[in-house]
């Protein structure tokens, strides 16, 4: 006996080990439960269970699912009668488990359930056989007619197949495949249905979300403004969507048959781009992606266009084996909008240069590492470097002594800050003075450079000479005082010992001497203090102009009573000052104000506004207004615009108000409307300059 009878009789008798432990003859079995049984791999026991169904030992059957199932036939002897082959259908169908298969009588009502059927659609056989069939379909169906016209369609034509939704025993909806065959006997006569049934409720979502993705890509490839094309590794079109078709001139119609390399491609150069360039030819042989690849097509018209073209592989395709995604797209348009800007670009530089080379500062400009990127004439003399030997080149390295010191620390400071600066230095390989406006950008520095050596000696110049003026204003007024006070001491003597000597016009004359004698004294006070603002003033400090007011209103409150004076002030600020000169600035205004409010009685109003590190204060009067013409005397030493028989008055207050504020970095100004009122309104620093 060869070995392959001996294996044979060896799966033979396995098999009948193995029914005999399993249920008996006709229990079906599948190639991997016998394999597993008999140690054996399932190609060998495959092989076996053949021969030994060509011997008729065993019967098998294929189910849907492609899997085989094998099983002993009853032995005639024991079912000599049709009983055997049911009861060996019977235990096949039984054991199926992926499909209800199940009996009808001719009239539809369940005569048989095996367990895929249970699993399936919920009921046990106790509980279904017996119920008609259209237990298992919607109320819809049933208002349709469908069971019936299902059965009338298998009687006529011995065999139906339906899809559709039914119901299990819980109310849950499944999505079946349904085989319903008429069974007949010898002479025709209808005994019955078998109904197959299959749970495609998985495999239906599955192919109907592979239907929606499909349907998405597909409006996605055919809206988007761009040409998106698929090529094979031949180099012939798969697919193309509209604006592919459009951008390349051809018919959908054509693409099975029409090579990529048809259409011609020139280069920059206008030189034909070769097939081996081309971007989806480099990605079949390569395998990489190609992006941006720009290229010109000719088109019948004579006109052309310019396009951008990327190709990349298509995922899990090796290369050379399949297509390559082509993503087309149109940029004519923006390659002449890049031409126009470049030539524009080279204009304005051009345009730049000449404006550059003709103003007079010095101008030159830094990349983000300090390197020279223009410059002009004037930057170049001043460096004593032709352009040409500076371009290119970094600040650091050809000039270590300017770029290590200041200079660097305020060119690092606007680049971190991205903020304007202005500083100025002396300069002292040039010996001169230097005023840098540094603009800083994302790129860098813009640097202007005004030379101002002139300027700074006009103003050494300048403070000499006031310093000299202060210093003979105050010597004057000083030196003055003494002669007055001799003056005044003896007219008053002569009052004391001669005035009742004297006649009316003495009396008087005596009178005016007295008065010009006191003018004379305020006017050599106020002289005095005026030289002194900037000499004899406190340092700066954080003053309340609202307290400020308050001992204003005490010095001056017999003035106030007299002229029955209504003062108003909104809360006034903190400045930065000298509290004893600002006192000095409030007390002029609100003083002038009572002088010049004309018939009425005075109304004055105190107002501040904030205007970014500054407040603006106001002091508002209702009195007889100004001259726009005179705007400028008032501010102007010992100038008057009335007499002083109407309005006293030494013509110091304005100016030294001035003075004041000008030593504290603002300015005074007034806004006035004859016989309406005036604004004085005059500026201050903040104490605090980020608190707004």
């Amino acid at each position: 006996m060869d070995s392959s009878s001996s294996e044979l009789d060896d799966t033979r008798a396995q098999l009948r080990r193995y029914a005999s432990r399993s249920g008996g003859q006709c229990t079906p079995f599948t190639t991997a439960e016998i394999a597993e049984r008999l140690g054996d791999a399932e190609r060998n026991v495959a092989r076996n269970l053949s021969r030994l169904v060509e011997l008729g030992e065993l019967r098998t059957r294929e189910l849907a699912d492609g899997s085989r199932v094998w099983w002993q036939p009853a032995n005639e002897v024991d079912f000599p009668d049709q009983r055997s082959k049911l009861q060996e259908f019977g235990a096949f169908v039984s054991a199926v488990r992926d499909y209800a298969i199940f009996m009808l009588d001719p009239d539809g009502t369940v005569v048989s359930w095996n367990q895929g059927a249970k699993r399936i659609k919920g009921y046990s056989e106790g509980e279904i056989v017996g119920e008609p069939f259209s237990t298992f379909y919607t109320e819809d169906a049933i208002e349709e007619g469908v069971p019936e016209s299902n059965l009338e369609t298998a009687a006529e034509e011995g065999r139906v197949e339906d899809e559709g939704w039914r119901i299990r025993k819980d109310g849950s909806r499944f999505w079946a495949d349904v085989v319903i065959t008429a069974i007949r006997d010898v002479d025709g006569t209808l005994r019955g249905f078998t109904k197959v049934t299959r749970d495609m409720t998985e495999q239906r979502e599955y192919e109907q979300r592979l239907r929606r993705e499909r349907d998405l890509t597909e409006q996605i490839l055919e809206t988007v403004p761009v040409g998106i094309s698929v090529i094979d590794s031949d180099g012939t079109f798969v697919r193309a969507n509209r604006q592919a078709l459009a951008l390349l001139e051809i018919n959908e119609a054509d693409l099975g048959d029409l090579p990529a390399e048809s259409r011609a491609l020139y280069d920059a150069e206008g030189e034909l781009v070769p097939g081996g360039r081309r971007p989806w030819t480099r990605v079949s042989e390569t395998g990489e992606s190609v992006h941006d690849f720009q290229c010109r097509i000719d088109r019948p018209e004579g006109d052309h266009r310019w396009l951008s073209i990327t190709a990349v592989p298509l995922d899990g395709i090796p290369s050379g084996d399949g297509g390559t995604v082509v993503v087309i797209e149109d940029v004519t348009d923006r390659r002449e909008r890049e031409r126009r800007l470049e030539r524009r670009r080279s204009e304005l530089r051009t345009e730049l240069g000449e404006i550059l080379g003709r103003i007079s500062d010095a101008f030159f400009a830094l990349d983000e590492d300090r390197r020279f990127t223009h410059l002009n004439e004037r930057a170049a003399e001043l460096f004593q470097h032709s352009e040409d030997e500076l371009l290119g080149q970094s600040l650091r390295e050809t000039f270590p002594e300017r770029a290590g010191g200041r200079l660097g620390e305020e060119f690092d400071g606007a680049l971190d800050t991205q903020e304007h600066t202005n500083f100025e230095q002396y300069d002292d390989e040039l010996d001169a003075w230097l005023e840098y406006n540094v603009y800083p950008s994302e790129s860098g520095l813009s640097v202007y450079i005004h030379d101002i050596t002139d300027r700074r000696e006009y103003q050494r110049k300048l403070e000499e000479s006031n310093e000299r003026l202060e210093q003979f204003a105050y010597a004057a007024s000083h030196d003055l005082q003494e002669p007055l006070r001799m003056v005044s001491s003896y007219l008053q003597l002569i009052e004391g010992r001669y005035g009742d000597e004297l006649d009316e016009d003495g009396r008087e004359f005596l009178e005016f001497a007295v008065d010009g004698a006191d003018r004379m004294r305020n006017m050599i006070d106020g002289l005095l203090a005026y030289s002194r603002v900037e000499t004899r003033g406190e340092p700066f400090e954080p003053v309340d102009l609202g307290d400020v007011l308050v001992d204003v209103r005490e010095d001056l409150q017999m003035r106030i009573v007299e002229s029955d004076a209504e003062i108003a002030a909104e809360p006034l600020p903190r400045v930065r000052g000298d509290r004893g000169q600002l006192r000095q600035v409030l007390q002029n205004l609100l003083d002038n104000a009572i002088v010049y409010s004309g018939d009425g009685p005075p109304r004055v109003r105190f107002e501040a506004e904030r205007d970014g590190d500054e407040w603006v204060v106001s002091v508002s009067d209702e009195g007889i207004g100004i001259d726009p013409d005179n705007a400028d005397r008032v501010f102007d030493v010992f100038q008057r615009l009335h007499s002083r028989d109407r309005y006293e008055g030494t013509g110091i207050g304005l100016a030294l108000c001035e003075r004041i504020v000008e030593r504290h970095g603002g300015e005074l100004w007034l806004d006035s409307v004859p016989g309406e009122g005036t604004t004085f309104s005059f500026t201050l620093p903040a104490t605090d300059p980020d608190d707004a």
